[in-house]
């Protein structure tokens, strides 16, 4: 017996067909963007998407048909597909463990971090807040694996906020990195809000003496926005006087040009720009710009100040200091990135270069901010504002100064020693000139702090 359906009936059905029809393609167009990335080819990731798609219809098609003569109401459980879908996570994340390390990946693609690269993740945030005299209010926009953020709590502050994008990734590192996170799910004083960051700031009237924007992938879709003038002036306006706006960069990730227009982007929104290596690796660094509220100059003090608060260390204020220097990397008020042009929200330059330049590294049209390149852009920041004329480094005595050549010189030492090129014997030569015997190991806060993740390539123990 056949049974009948009003007019009204059909046509809400065809509606809901058609609706979730363009969900399917708009799934799909997704995926296409996403690919394209991946394999730096749009033809090829279409291809390949088309192909994976029609599959999916094919066999979603010959399961469903097998079960759905046996339902007695097929529509609803369609229904309740449909909304499964909807409702389910916006990423895939998974951690993956190789040997003993840990690490988040989303979507299989991107890595947010892991447990091997405890001590440099941690120095995102140590590092940083070696140059604050009293941190009691930090903020993290972004928190992958939680390290990060989790050494935060070294400076004993009174509050820690952060705010991850997928609700995914903060379940994850509290199931699965607890060990490194330094109390960071259990500490009262953390609130941890599934939320985008840019968003966080704009609804919140709480300020902060620390603002840390986490490693972003540049090229992918939407990351453009937390580079863009807008939103570093909201950051700003959300810093209370002395504060400062840490913007982590990939230097694995951008060339040089999008580096400049970051760079300049963000010295439109604050009165001093200063620039800090994460790290002294041979090759694939990265490098923090630091936006301040006010031009004052660093205190050196306050390095070997903050560094016994976060590591205990006992020694005495010169080494901490010296050891803090090698960190520093130069000011934006030297000019060097003047002339690139400015993100913004309407002008979105980061969201539509960082992907073709990706695409051309894959080619070999391009390259990244790795190796002979990171050297040359350490040289030309000092080139373009020398130590001794730097009005960051004004309460610096000469020796203090050399140090900050001294991490340049190391650096690039050890990627000359990498690559087997001869001249690193002269090199080291020079860091050893610039740099006191108790300057000349490659130590950080974090190294301190932590045994069995890697220091600058070096295994701690």
């Amino acid at each position: 017996m056949t049974q009948s359906h009003s007019p009204r009936h059909i046509a809400t059905l065809g509606a809901l067909f058609t609706l979730s029809g363009a969900a399917a393609l708009i799934y799909q167009v997704l995926w296409v963007r996403e690919l394209g990335l991946l394999f730096g080819s749009t033809a090829q990731a279409a291809a390949l998407t088309i192909a994976i798609f029609f599959t999916g219809i094919a066999l979603g098609g010959w399961l469903f048909g097998r079960v759905a003569g046996r339902l007695a109401r097929p529509l609803r459980a369609f229904g309740l597909v449909e909304i499964g879908v909807a409702a389910g996570p916006s990423a895939h994340v998974a951690v993956v463990e190789r040997g003993e390390a840990k690490f988040i990946r989303v979507n299989n693609f991107y890595t947010l971090g892991g447990s091997g690269a405890l001590v440099p993740e941690r120095n995102q945030t140590m590092i940083p807040l070696l140059t604050h005299p009293d941190p009691r209010e930090v903020f993290f926009l972004g928190m992958g694996t939680g390290i990060s953020a989790g050494a935060g709590l070294f400076a004993n502050p009174d509050r820690v906020t952060v705010c991850e994008l997928l609700p995914d990734v903060i379940d994850f590192a509290r199931d699965w990195f607890g060990p490194y996170v330094n109390g960071l799910f259990t500490d009262p004083r953390v609130t941890i809000h599934p939320e985008d960051g840019r968003q966080c700031l704009a609804r919140t009237t709480a300020t902060y003496d620390m603002i840390t924007a986490d490693l972003f992938t540049p090229w992918r879709a939407g990351v453009g926005n937390v580079y863009t003038v807008e939103h570093y002036a909201l950051a700003a306006s959300r810093l209370n006087p002395g504060g400062a706006y840490v913007q982590w960069m990939p230097l694995y990730q951008v060339s040089r040009r999008e580096f400049e227009i970051i760079a300049n982007t963000m010295a439109q929104a604050f009165p001093q720009v200063t620039l800090w290596r994460g790290d002294l690796y041979a090759e694939r660094s990265i490098l923090a710009l630091v936006g301040h509220t006010d031009p004052s100059p660093l205190d050196p003090a306050t390095l070997a100040a903050q560094w016994r608060t976060m590591t205990g260390s006992d020694e005495p204020d010169a080494v901490l200091i010296d050891r803090a220097l090698k960190f520093y990397a130069g000011n934006a008020a030297s000019g060097l990135f003047a002339d690139a042009p400015i993100n913004t929200d309407d002008w979105p330059l980061i969201e539509y270069l960082a992907p073709r330049t990706h695409r051309a590294v894959i080619a070999g049209r391009a390259n990244w901010l790795t190796g002979q390149a990171r050297d040359q852009l350490y040289a030309d920041l000092l080139a373009a504002l020398p130590p001794e004329d730097d009005p960051h480094l004004a309460q610096l005595d000469d020796a203090q100064r050399d140090l900050t050549r001294a991490g340049a010189v190391y650096a690039e030492w050890r990627g000359l020693r990498a690559r087997n090129d001869l001249r690193a014997g002269a090199l080291w030569q020079d860091f050893i000139a610039l740099t006191p015997p108790h300057a000349r190991n490659p130590d950080s806060p974090a190294g301190q702090v932590a045994t069995g993740g890697m220091a600058f390539g070096d295994a701690t123990n």
